[in-house]
């Protein structure tokens, strides 16, 4: 069960558990606080929406802080005025748990809430997760045995094709070289020449 509360000009969804901030309402640490301006109760499937609020619904919270949020800061400028101002703002806070959500004659609780969640599994006895963790150990050691095989096999592959490369490399590389010595003798021999003449 959910409830839509407005407090502070605001609008909240609260369940019973729940801990949330609120414009800041009187009362001391500890009090309790009823708050009656319910728009919306919803318990499962039936969903009552009021007009504006709906009668007979309420809230009851507990205070569990009294505080002010943090700085915000404004700042107004205006060009070529000489107007720069800034200001400050603290807005003062109310910390609430929300106790209880009351509409139709049934209070949904905290207690309530807990036995709605969710049950988990029961733990399983420690010699199944032994025997089973076993079982997993041993495949993945298989698998990781597996797999260094396979990477070993593609280093060696790349590291042979590499010297292959490497060989193919050294090989143009000498032939340009020794082109290009040739036609750097054939021309100082014709330059050499062309000057005799």
């Amino acid at each position: 069960m959910y409830a839509v509360v407005k407090t502070g000009g605001k609008q909240y969804r609260v369940t019973a558990g729940q801990i949330l901030e609120v414009e800041k309402l009187d009362g001391a640490i500890g009090d309790s606080v009823t708050l009656d301006d319910v728009l919306l109760v919803a318990d499962g499937d039936d969903v009552t929406i009021g007009q504006p609020a709906v009668d007979g619904a309420s809230v009851v919270a507990k205070i569990t802080g009294q505080y002010r949020g943090k700085k915000i800061l404004s700042f107004r400028y205006r060009p070529k005025k000489r107007i720069r101002v800034r200001r400050g703002h603290r807005q003062y806070l109310t910390r609430l748990q929300i106790e209880s959500v009351s509409f139709g004659g049934k209070t949904y609780d905290e207690a309530a809430a807990q036995a709605d969640a969710p049950q988990s599994e029961p733990p399983a006895t420690a010699s199944e997760d032994v025997e089973a963790s076993a079982d997993t150990d041993a495949g993945v050691v298989e698998s990781a045995g597996d797999a260094v095989e396979s990477a070993a096999a593609a280093v060696a592959e790349t590291a042979s094709t590499a010297a292959e490369a490497v060989v193919e490399a050294g090989e143009t590389v000498a032939d340009a070289a020794e082109s290009t010595v040739d036609d750097a003798v054939d021309a100082a021999t014709d330059t050499d020449d062309e000057e005799k003449a």
